[in-house]
């Protein structure tokens, strides 16, 4: 069962020698506006160490022939650690360049084998622009990891009935450790076993991994060969 922020804050007070809050996002005692800010903090730390796969959420950029520019998602964090932008048109990933390399590009109006992308100004830049039959599908990560009693999913924890989306073990014991280092108490231990978790948990979202029969392809392969691998 899933527990509410509260609920987390309430199991682990005991173990950090602090009473049991009956409220939190609305109290006004000091040790609870330091706790809130604190899982407020960590929920944030969590999400961006790994590509969680329940956070992972496609977007599709519908070409008309002019528009270069597309905003980010409203919910946007990051693209994946290894996100592509997949082109309907070239039937192959766009390239990514930086911006600079972007510019130099539009300076130097070179005929392109295959289109670009980058991000700055708080959009997604193509060039050429995407034509108007073509669709760019790419994965970001969302920063939406934050469920409420009803309504839709938030970034940040507001509300005592909030729950975290993602294993609230971790956020349990990060809260643990990042409690006792701030209060200047011995905090080892707990940082091993935290550390322990969140490295768990971020295996298990990974998957199995797929053996692959040609050595060759070692990074972004793309075929795989699920069949049985005689010596």
């Amino acid at each position: 069962m899933t527990r509410t922020i509260l609920e987390i804050v309430q199991d682990v007070a005991p173990r950090l020698g602090l009473d049991q809050p009956s409220v939190l996002f609305s109290s006004t005692d000091r040790t609870n506006i330091e706790l809130r800010a604190v899982v407020k903090e960590l929920a944030e730390r969590i999400v961006r160490l790994h590509d969680w796969s329940l956070l992972k959420t496609q977007a599709t950029h519908d070409g008309d022939g002019t528009t270069e520019a597309f905003a980010l998602p409203s919910d946007y964090l990051r693209m994946t650690k290894e996100g592509q932008i997949w082109s309907t048109r070239w039937e192959r990933p766009l390239m990514h360049v930086t911006p600079e390399d972007f510019l130099h590009l539009e300076i130097r109006d070179y005929d392109l084998v295959v289109g670009v992308w980058t991000i700055f100004n708080g959009q997604f830049q193509y060039r050429p622009a995407l034509a108007a039959d073509e669709d760019a599908k790419f994965y970001y990560m969302s920063n939406l990891v934050v469920a409420p009693a009803s309504g839709s999913n938030k970034a940040r924890f507001t509300l005592d009935t909030d729950t975290f989306r993602l294993n609230d073990r971790m956020l349990e014991l990060a809260l643990i450790w990042e409690w006792r280092q701030r209060k200047g108490l011995d905090y080892a231990e707990d940082m091993a076993t935290a550390e322990q978790a969140i490295a768990q948990e971020i295996s298990w979202d990974k998957g199995a991994r797929i053996i692959t029969q040609d050595s060759r392809h070692k990074v972004h392969s793309k075929v795989a060969y699920p069949w049985k691998i005689v010596p």
